[in-house]
């Protein structure tokens, strides 16, 4: 008697794992854009608090010389270009990503304390209600649904790419 596989078996072998690949490949994906984007999100979190404690000893925010802060930043993140800016009522710091699906991440933050994280491809803004004196922030616009940018945008923050709830 022949021992071994016939091939309806080792077929239907290769169709099932085709079948679980094809599933997997693009939680993968997603699960390996969203560990890239930590790096980012991490530093964004740190350069916010330096930059708030920069503005308290010295009355405003450092604009994009980052090396004024207490911190040290790296010159080169491997997946992110990490930049600085003052805006109107506030500072912006944004995160480009280098390579694969192009998309930025921002973290705005307002003379009083209040930040949001957005991704999108508009940068946030920051007003001042002249009534109240409270800041609000919103969000840019969001990338384009079913692209790449817009899928890595709602895989990284969970879904919510412009209220800061990642």
């Amino acid at each position: 008697m022949n021992k071994g596989f016939t091939l309806i078996e080792l077929l239907v072998v290769v169709l099932i794992i085709g079948i679980l690949s094809a599933i997997a490949l693009p939680q993968y994906t997603t699960a390996v854009e969203k560990a890239r984007s930590a790096e980012a999100v991490s530093l964004m979190a740190s350069l916010r608090y330096a930059a708030e404690r920069y503005r308290m000893q010295s009355g405003g925010f450092p604009g994009a010389d980052m090396t004024v802060l207490d911190i040290e930043v790296p010159s080169d993140t491997k997946n992110f270009t990490i930049s600085t800016k003052n805006i109107t009522n506030g500072y912006l710091i944004t995160a480009a990503r280098k390579s694969g699906a192009q998309y930025k991440l921002y973290t705005a933050v307002a003379p009083d304390g209040k930040a949001a994280r957005c991704c999108g491809s508009g940068e946030p803004g920051i007003a001042k209600n002249s009534t109240t004196g409270v800041y609000s922030i919103t969000c840019g616009t969001e990338y384009t649904a079913g692209t790449d940018a817009a899928k890595m945008c709602n895989a990284i923050t969970s879904g919510h790419p412009k209220d800061g709830k990642w």
